[in-house]
């Protein structure tokens, strides 16, 4: 099973700038196209390892980012996505 977390935002700008600041900040990541289940998001999403949660949600807090939506957890088991919110 494969899992990893998208951080959605409902502006790309956002999106664009969050990644940005993971990668300065030592978080690999990359930006993707956000999947037709998460319907809440300008289209692309923040991906990055799930191992990396903790530090993300500090950089969110720190920089304090507009218009972010939510992160996901999200399983990839034999090809069948599932999508869990997680708190922040």
């Amino acid at each position: 099973m494969n899992e990893y977390i998208l951080a959605v935002f409902s502006v790309r700008s956002s999106t664009m700038q969050f990644s940005m600041l993971l990668n300065k900040n030592g978080v690999k990541s990359v930006v993707v196209e956000t999947p037709k289940a998460i319907a809440a998001s300008c289209g692309i999403s923040v991906r990055f390892d799930i191992k990396n949660l903790q530090p993300a949600k500090e950089i969110l807090k720190r920089y304090n980012l507009r218009y972010f939506v939510r992160f996901y957890r999200v399983s990839n088991f034999y090809g069948k996505l599932t999508f869990l919110p997680i708190a922040v």
